[in-house]
């Protein structure tokens, strides 16, 4: 039986991030997210996704960016055979320190400031990697309907992240020019060349082989 494979998108993301992707492995589920309380950790968040987790044995998860962080935590709970990093990182140490000055931010500027504008898109877009005028598009398309308490918590619970102890396989793949989690802060067991923060959209072919490799090889499936 194929392993079904559930995929939790970045912050700022939606299911469209793994479209392309989802083509090449069809086993892929992505769940919604659940509503955040105030005060929530990446654990207490991920241990409302677990009602929207499929139920069986044969299940691997997995996330982009924040996704994966969501993953790993989700994993102490659903026990799947093993976590896809996408993009992602195992632990707040492996963020860009310009990124982790967002700390400082969370307390002094307003909720609202958070929700994504069109106009930022040009400043933004550079720090996810090369990006084609349609990638751009699909971009804002899933960004600008974020709302912005989710975006504020979200950069919130990310550098104020724990990491729980996670007692399965973690697979990582990585772009190796990551602006946002660095190639030299993390150890991924494959590495895009030329790829940025967004691997789904820009190298699908790359995460769905990953994908496919590592779920066909393993010998508990």
């Amino acid at each position: 039986m194929r392993p079904m494979i559930v995929l939790l998108p970045g912050l700022g993301a939606d299911q469209r991030l793994f479209e392309s992707v989802h083509s090449a492995v069809p086993s892929i589920v992505v769940p919604s997210w659940p509503a955040t309380a105030s005060g929530d950790s990446l654990s207490a968040f991920a241990k409302r996704l677990v009602t929207a987790i499929p139920s069986g044995e044969n299940i691997y998860l997995g996330g982009a960016s924040f996704g994966g962080m969501v993953a790993l935590e989700l994993a102490a709970f659903v026990k799947p055979k093993g976590v896809f990093l996408i993009g992602s990182c195992a632990s707040p140490n492996s963020i860009t320190p310009a990124a982790q000055l967002m700390r400082v931010l969370l307390h002094v500027v307003p909720a609202s400031l958070f929700r994504p504008r069109r106009w930022m898109v040009p400043f933004l877009a550079p720090m996810f990697g090369s990006l084609t005028s349609s990638q751009k598009a699909l971009f804002w398309s899933m960004a600008k309907h974020t709302p912005a308490s989710f975006m504020r918590w979200g950069l919130g619970a990310i550098v104020s992240w724990q990491p729980s102890p996670v007692a399965v396989p973690v697979h990582s793949i990585h772009g190796s020019h990551d602006r946002l989690i660095p190639i030299g802060r993390v150890r991924p067991d494959r590495v895009v060349s030329g790829g940025g923060h967004l691997l789904t959209i820009t190298h699908p072919k790359d995460v769905a082989a990953f994908l496919s490799d590592i779920t066909t090889s393993d010998p508990r499936g």
